[in-house]
């Protein structure tokens, strides 16, 4: 009966998936074409990255195909940077870019200091949202570096399963805020370090002063009668901390890999003889992984996990539940809904396998359909309370089956697997099982 059972429902979502693809047609067919792309070449429109600690790579080595990372004409421009969210309504602003992930400043220039940041104002918000940091490479390589910046400006602590543009998109059409939000000013000093050419090291030390923000438009394109979130009560007061994040990565695209390994160590002290209000460490792993199969067809997967010793903030505490976590459940679903604090423990395990055109049965014309990836998919996770007093490894050996939530689902995706239609069913109960949403990033 239970074989029966799972039968069904793969085939339910198959049948939804079919469904909706004339929807999904509409709005991805030209781009389809336009890239025409196989899974193995990893083509990506140029983008930047945030600069500081939370970008800390240099020296990377990437295909010279790859278009996703800029020439080095584009070094340090001023772009136009705009946002949309329920807490700062628009904002609008300058962006100077850090490039630090780039090898792409020339040579004889690479002991002369620069300047990036950004600055731009929140309408609905009310500020002046700003960044200014400067940083010095001491190597023809860019192997050595050292900066610093003050800022001043709302933050998320949710980048890490939706972007800004994405999360913008969603909110100015569709009503829906995938991101929780709060306000930080302060300072950090940082030093950067490639041990070779795929690894790299950046230690800071941090001082921020974090204070609550609410929500301040409920205004949308469409959406209808729908309203955005409340935006939760983060925890306020000074943060001060040492951090170090380490990072391989070996992929051959940032936002499109299609082979390689990621694997990033993150490691965070607060407190003590630092002053500030808090007192916790906090660790984060996160490792992916990426392979090619043929032309066609492929399999990703992503392991993550946190812990945290000691009383963190809010916004250092872990939630999963809802896009590009586990996907077949509510936003923050776990451990107790989205207007709560998060647990000290997290766990997160995802897989993704990529079905082309080249292995569908021989002879078999699907029209249009040809030009679509499916993608098959299952998230499975656990988030628990494990107490202040507990040690970083601990809280872990007590989880079992029935506390680990997971779900299964079906894309249909561009070649490139960015833009995609994904339903997802979550496997632990049959009332309102089914998510749906219509991506422009991939999950990971």
């Amino acid at each position: 009966m239970q074989k029966a059972s799972l039968l069904r429902q793969v085939l339910f979502l198959i049948f939804i998936a079919f469904v909706l693809i004339l929807l999904m047609g509409l709005l991805i067919f030209s781009s389809a074409k336009a890239t025409g792309a196989t899974r193995d070449t990893g083509l990506s429109p140029s983008g930047t990255r945030p600069s500081g600690l939370k970008s800390a790579s240099m020296g990377k080595a990437y295909d010279e195909d790859e278009d996703d990372w800029e020439s080095p004409r584009h070094r340090n421009r001023m772009d136009g940077g705009i946002r949309y969210n329920r807490v700062e309504g628009l904002y609008l602003g300058l962006l100077m870019n850090q490039d630090n992930e780039r090898q792409i400043r020339p040579r004889r220039t690479y002991g002369i200091p620069f300047l990036y940041g950004y600055g731009g104002y929140a309408f609905k918000l009310k500020d002046f949202e700003y960044q200014l940091g400067i940083e010095k490479r001491f190597s023809e390589n860019n192997a050595f570096a050292v900066g610093g910046e003050y800022h001043h400006t709302a933050d998320t602590p949710d980048r890490w399963i939706i972007s800004d543009r994405e999360n913008s998109l969603a909110a100015f059409f569709l009503k829906e805020d995938f991101q929780d939000y709060y306000f930080t000013e302060g300072a950090s000093g940082y030093v950067k370090k490639t041990i070779a050419s795929v690894l790299h090291l950046t230690v800071a030390y941090n001082t921020d002063e974090y204070d609550s923000l609410s929500r301040n438009t409920n205004w949308s394109l469409f959406g209808g009668k729908k309203r955005f979130r409340e935006n939760p009560a983060m925890s306020t007061g000074e943060v001060r901390s040492l951090a170090a994040k380490l990072v391989l990565d070996s992929r051959n695209s940032i936002k499109k890999a299609t082979r390689g390994l990621y694997i990033q160590l993150e490691g965070e002290h607060v407190g003590e003889s630092l002053g500030g209000d808090y007192d916790f460490d906090r660790l984060v792993v996160d490792f992916r992984g990426y392979w090619t199969l043929d032309s066609w067809e492929g399999v990703d997967f992503r392991v993550r996990a946190g812990s945290i010793k000691g009383g963190a903030p809010w916004q250092k505490t872990f939630h999963l539940g809802g896009i590009s976590t586990l996907r077949g459940f509510a936003y923050k679903a776990f451990p107790s809904g989205p207007m709560q604090p998060g647990g000290d423990r997290m766990v997160l395990a995802q897989a993704e396998y990529t079905l082309g055109r080249e292995d569908f049965p021989y002879g078999l014309d699907l029209g249009f359909l040809n030009e679509f990836n499916v993608i098959l998919f299952t998230d499975a996770g656990w988030v628990g309370v494990a107490g202040s007093q507990s040690e970083l490894w601990e809280g872990f050996e007590d989880i079992s089956s029935r506390m680990i939530k997971n779900d299964v689902g079906i894309a249909l995706a561009n070649r490139t697997g960015d833009v995609r239609l994904e339903v997802a069913r979550r496997t632990d109960t049959g009332y309102k099982p089914f998510t749906f949403y219509f991506r422009i990033e991939r999950a990971f």
